[in-house]
């Protein structure tokens, strides 16, 4: 019979071979062999190397209480903002011994539920979570697993899980009064759909608290017309006024962007173009753009090292952590 069919040992195994107890043999491949003589050890170890034995991760996971395993879910990884958080909190995690997990919800509330539910049966020891909604009760009635969480990119009301956040309305408002101070007059706003997320709807408030003129164009991710959105965008910036196109997510601006100015919708001068932004590609596409630049890497380490605080219960975790964003003119 070839080795595959074998039956695999088990620590029972381990501990007949090394003529010690289950329990010892447990306790050495947790690493706690202080209390263990080096003969012991050692007849673990050839055992181990005898049966060619293989740890069982979930039964070390059950008697450590830990995975070292970190979830960070995601809206959308069409977005550069969920791929740089991940990166700063892969970073910081991964230097402290944890795997972090990328899971990605894809603008879906549908999906994210599902991808709830399976952290909820797995064994993660905690959450990075960016979620699509900010129903503080919404998401606690999916999330039925007590374990350190916190929220990134997301301020939700009266929220029990420490949050990383940008200021957005202070952010939003400094933009629109320097266009106005510079001008313009008609503000047109690029947005996913605005109900979905609270980060949009701080900036889109913020605008309208700034400007009585604006016009909105907003994208339903999930059925997604471009053709259809260029035509609005296009109908929203024409005639003489002097209009802003302020983009709420920077995907939005490198979609559209380049074909605006190719038709000369968008003009230096006569329009200008800013939003959110998290790397320096827009300015490539439109050097006379001023976009608000965040920093999302930042952020992504900000969360990470909150959630380490709270797997060593440290007492010191804060509340929230707010990221300033600035206009870069």
């Amino acid at each position: 019979m070839g080795q595959s069919n074998k039956k695999r040992a088990t620590i029972r195994d381990v501990a007949k071979v090394a003529d010690v107890s289950v329990a010892t043999v447990s306790r050495y491949l947790n690493g706690k062999t202080k209390k263990m003589t080096a003969q012991t050890a050692a007849k673990i170890a050839e055992a181990i190397e005898k049966l060619r034995y293989v740890p069982n991760s979930a039964a070390r996971e059950m008697s450590n209480n830990s995975s070292k395993i970190i979830a960070v879910l995601v809206a959308n990884l069409n977005d550069y903002f969920s791929i740089e958080a991940f990166k700063g909190a892969s970073q910081v995690l991964e230097k402290k011994g944890y795997v972090p997990v990328l899971l990605n919800s894809g603008a879906d509330t549908e999906h994210e539920k599902q991808l709830l539910q399976s952290i909820n049966i797995h064994g993660f020891d905690g959450l990075i979570f960016q979620p699509l909604s900010n129903d503080r009760d919404a998401i606690k009635a999916k999330l039925t697993r007590d374990f350190p969480l916190v929220i990134l990119d997301r301020e939700l009301d009266r929220s029990q899980w420490p949050q990383v956040i940008t200021d957005n309305h202070r952010a939003t408002v400094n933009s629109c009064e320097y266009f106005i101070n510079q001008g313009f007059t008609h503000i047109v706003v690029l947005s996913s759909t605005i109900s979905e997320a609270s980060t949009r709807q701080e900036r889109y408030n913020a605008i309208k608290e700034t400007s009585s003129n604006v016009d909105l164009v907003e994208i339903d991710e999930n059925h997604f017309n471009r053709q259809q959105t260029f035509d609005q965008l296009k109908e929203a910036l024409a005639g003489d006024e002097k209009s802003v196109l302020f983009s709420l997510k920077e995907r939005w601006l490198l979609e559209f962007l380049p074909q605006l100015m190719k038709e000369k919708v968008i003009q230096d001068g006569q329009q200008a173009v800013t939003g959110f932004a998290d790397t320096s590609l827009i300015k490539s596409i439109c050097p006379y753009a001023k976009v608000i630049s965040q920093d999302p890497f930042y952020m992504g380490q900000q969360a990470a090292d909150i959630l380490l605080k709270m797997l060593t219960s440290q007492e010191s975790v804060p509340g929230n952590i707010i990221i300033s964003a600035q206009l870069k003119k």
